[in-house]
């Protein structure tokens, strides 16, 4: 046998130990030459943003939906950019609505790098007229219905849960209100049922790929009733819903999945707490990593209104980066519930403004997206200032929240002005570039660009030409348009032929508003007749009204034609991948057209204009023709009738039917109104050849 020197042994071992690791490695999926990555520690902020300066109410609290979009979309106030410039990493919802589309908030939350924790209505569980209560805390029927709305739309993305999610709260505090602390089987059964319904809608929906995980956000309440920990908050309610999920006998429940399974892979335990962070060790962490070794946990509202805020932050993400089971905390909240009054105010990192950044239509109430004012805490912090310190987000100029912005101010006189009298050469820029991109060109000179727009940004000294004004006041908005309408060499203008369509930046309630104001003046077709293909959805109906709108004026000027206040836009390469073909209207489009007796048809397909105008042309050089022919054929009926008799002619009538000869050139999707009609009658005829 050979016998190594003992270094030469370590040496082998440290080699076939660094082999086992590659393998490891490679069977992970893990890049043999990397380390494993550090775990990411969630720096969250709870967001339920009611937009409303007193008491109020709403009638859906789902503020990650379309309606709520002048909020938190980065057309409105921006509220997901502001989360993401203070250095948070993810976002935490309360209530929703499953009929409401939810794609929107999660494409946008994860173009900025957020995760989103959603959380479950309370609507199936205590307020609906079927809810929870109703069936002995059972929730299974009530939950899978909704759920299963839910995926269908927006949480699942190509049968696989949107990458945005990272998990999702099933109830916030069930010990507080299902039906509360002292009954911790009720609210245990509640749990258990709504899981069991949840994992079958995923089953119903064919979810591929790995699902998200599931959590209960419990209160930092003691429950005393709950065997073990009957002193501690939160974990006596913890290990109760454990030993349920274990065994659903427990608590008079019969699962129809495998739910000890689900806790084992997939569910991780959660708590609310207003506690300075000093606390939690002791009171929470230290037993709770000895109860629950392999059960990460995580703070979903954090905030001790009475303590250093950013000192608070600071603790307790320490505490997650030394913790192998605490993922991180959501701060508690975006800004201040005035509708909650009291206490409940003291939470809010933002106070509402007085500069209205949007006016919005939410669920059929109409409200203002306020801008956002820092608030202080007691102790006199200011709370996003805080908050940015420990999470590392980046400096904020909070007072231009307050001003209006030139990247989201409407294409108007309006938005003009509001940008003209900040004096600010580097917002009237963005603004006239915006104005230039819509109007269908693309800057090649950003310095000329700048100096053109410094010409509106100031108020003029002197009175130049009738386009400009006098001493001290602005130049107009049409001044500006008059300008661009010239093509200033400093950008590239080519001939469109781009299609108006709805702009995805908008929200649905002003889309719709939009497609009801172009319905009124649509000339050609009647808002009825838009394709079937293009009807699932308002923005498929917006793309396909807005283009017939546009085609109808020619095709020309997108800033009066296809504009809507915003709502529409004409469409590049990365603006179409979200349209149907079908529902895209060239602006050269016309509708099919024919030319139309009592007994026949001539058909004129849609076609490009040009083509189109030279077979109608052709088609009102046929018309005399007919019309000599008909008159030939009366003037001939006539006289052999005469010819009978030494009566009078009649009036004359088809020589195939009855009826009054008619020749009708209409759009075969018109409003009669609208038609061209040309209409003889055979006495008309005759008055003619007399």
């Amino acid at each position: 046998m050979l016998t190594l020197p003992n270094e030469s042994k370590v040496a082998v071992m440290a080699r076939l130990a660094g082999v086992l690791l590659a393998f490891v490695r490679l069977a992970l999926g893990e890049p043999s030459g990397t380390p494993p990555q550090p775990r990411e520690v969630v720096k969250g902020i709870s967001y339920g943003p009611m937009p409303c300066k007193e008491p109020c109410w709403v009638s859906q609290d789902d503020f990650f939906s379309q309606s709520a979009k002048p909020m938190w979309g980065a057309r409105g106030r921006g509220d997901l950019e502001v989360i993401r410039q203070l250095g948070a990493n993810a976002v935490r919802l309360y209530g929703n609505n499953p009929e409401n589309t939810h794609r929107d908030f999660l494409d946008e939350a994860e173009e900025l790098g957020l995760r989103v924790i959603p959380g479950l209505s309370d609507y199936d569980f205590i307020q609906s007229p079927e809810n929870c209560l109703t069936t002995d805390f059972n929730c299974y029927a009530q939950v899978k219905k909704s759920y299963r709305e839910l995926l269908q739309k927006g949480f699942l993305r190509e049968g696989r849960y949107h990458p945005a999610l990272r998990e999702l709260i099933v109830i916030n505090e069930p010990d507080l209100k299902l039906p509360g602390m002292h009954a911790p089987v009720s609210f245990c059964r509640g749990i258990l049922s709504a899981v069991d319904a949840m994992l079958d809608a995923e089953k119903s929906m064919n979810l591929t790929g790995p699902g998200i995980n599931f959590t209960v956000a419990f209160s930092f309440g003691v429950c005393s009733t709950c065997g073990n920990y009957t002193s501690s908050p939160a974990l006596g309610q913890m290990t109760m819903l454990r030993a349920a999920f274990r065994n659903a006998s427990l608590v008079g429940y019969v699962p129809k999945n495998n739910l000890t399974k689900f806790y084992d892979e997939r569910f991780h335990n959660s708590f609310n707490t207003a506690n300075p962070a000093f606390h939690l060790q002791e009171m929470f962490l230290s037993k709770y990593e000895k109860e629950f070794p392999h059960t990460p946990v995580m703070i979903q509202e954090y905030h001790n209104p009475h303590g250093d805020v950013e000192k608070d932050l600071r603790d307790v993400l320490q505490m997650a980066q030394g913790s192998k089971l605490l993922n991180g905390v959501n701060f508690f909240e975006f800004h201040v519930r005035y509708d909650k009054g009291g206490s409940e105010m003291d939470f809010g990192m933002f106070q509402l403004g007085d500069f209205a950044v949007q006016d919005f239509d939410y669920f059929g109430d109409s409200f203002k997206a306020w801008c956002l004012v820092p608030a202080k805490s007691k102790a006199g912090e200011v709370l996003p200032t805080a908050l940015m310190a420990a999470y590392g987000g980046k400096e904020l100029d909070f007072a231009e929240l307050c001003l209006p912005d030139p990247r989201k101010v409407t294409l108007t006189a309006q938005g003009y002005r509001s940008i003209a009298e900040q004096r600010r050469p580097e917002k009237m820029q963005i603004f006239v570039e915006r104005l230039v991109t819509h109007m269908g060109g693309k800057v090649s000179d950003a310095a000329a660009l700048r100096t053109f727009a410094q010409s509106f940004d100031r108020r003029s000294i002197a009175t130049v030409n009738a386009s400009s004004p006098g001493p001290g006041q602005l130049r107009p908005f049409s001044a500006l348009v008059a300008e661009l309408r010239r093509h200033p060499s400093w950008a590239g203008w080519s001939e469109s032929t781009a299609s108006c369509i709805a702009d995805r930046r908008s929200h649905e309630p002003a889309v719709g508003s939009a497609v009801g104001d172009a319905c009124r003046h649509l000339e050609i077709i009647q808002c009825h007749e838009v394709p079937s293909e293009c009807k699932s959805n308002i923005w498929g109906v917006a793309d396909y009204v807005f283009g017939v709108y546009y085609a109808q004026h020619g095709g020309k000027s997108p800033l009066e034609h296809c504009y809507f206040n915003g709502s529409a836009r004409l469409g590049d390469g990365e603006a179409l991948a979200e349209t149907k073909s079908a529902c895209v209207v060239p602006p050269t489009w016309r509708p099919k057209r024919r030319l139309q007796s009592d007994h026949g048809d001539m058909g004129f397909e849609a076609q490009p204009l040009e083509l189109l105008e030279e077979e109608e042309e052709a088609a009102w050089l046929l018309v005399p023709a007919l019309l000599a022919g008909v008159a030939a054929t009366g003037t001939m009926g006539a006289l052999m009738s005469w010819c009978r008799s030494a009566e009078p002619p009649e009036p004359l009538a088809s020589p195939i039917s009855e009826k009054p000869i008619t020749i009708q050139v209409i759009p075969v999707a018109s409003h009669q109104s609208l038609s061209s009609m040309v209409s003889v009658s055979s006495t008309d005829l005759l008055a003619q050849t007399e």
